[in-house]
């Protein structure tokens, strides 16, 4: 999916939970909410993860119903960041982090209030951070696997075909020694 409608997909479900706590439907909150929740759980179950729109949703209604930046709940804000900083990329990570402030930003009352918004912006260079070393180590992580690959398929065959039978298994044997050690570091 192209970044521009992820970004969009965020910035609309952030907008349709503002706009359900500024109108009269937010009578109906708790409802929605549960009403949300099992939408979350469905899916999830359906599709074997978890859909992040709906859960994107869900989070938002909640901490926006509690009050916003005043909101007991305002720490599923932070880990909702962190757990997408491993499934998007770091510049989405970084937009998303300043439109929940954006958004989040309705409820700002006092000063204190006004540290925790800022904790929303500082947030995203740490979770810009985060994604791009998840990220480093998944490319390592290819490396490290299609190396493995190499040597238990292709290195092991072509030997077979070129070298006599003594020989050949020495180098397997050798082959399989680095196939272990290459194991155990993981």
């Amino acid at each position: 999916m192209p970044q521009y409608i992820k970004i969009l997909l965020f910035s609309t479900a952030c907008l349709l939970a503002t706009v359900i706590i500024n109108t009269p439907l937010n009578y109906y909150s708790p409802q929605i909410i549960a009403f949300s929740t099992i939408i979350v759980i469905v899916l999830s179950l359906i599709y074997k993860k978890i859909i992040l729109l709906p859960l994107i949703f869900l989070i938002q209604i909640i901490v926006f119903t509690t009050g916003g930046l005043h909101s007991p709940l305002l720490f599923l804000e932070y880990f909702l960041l962190f757990s997408l900083a491993f499934s998007e990329t770091p510049k989405l990570i970084l937009i998303y982090s300043l439109i929940l402030s954006l958004f989040i930003s309705q409820s700002l009352i006092d000063f204190s209030s006004l540290l925790y918004l800022f904790s929303f912006i500082f947030i995203a260079p740490l979770a810009y951070f985060v994604t791009q070393n998840s990220q480093e180590n998944k490319i390592l992580s290819y490396n490290r696997e299609e190396t493995l690959l190499w040597l238990t398929l292709d290195l092991k065959q072509k030997l077979q075909q070129l070298l006599p039978n003594k020989k050949i298994q020495k180098i397997i044997n050798h082959t399989e020694q680095l196939i272990k050690e290459l194991e155990k570091n993981d």
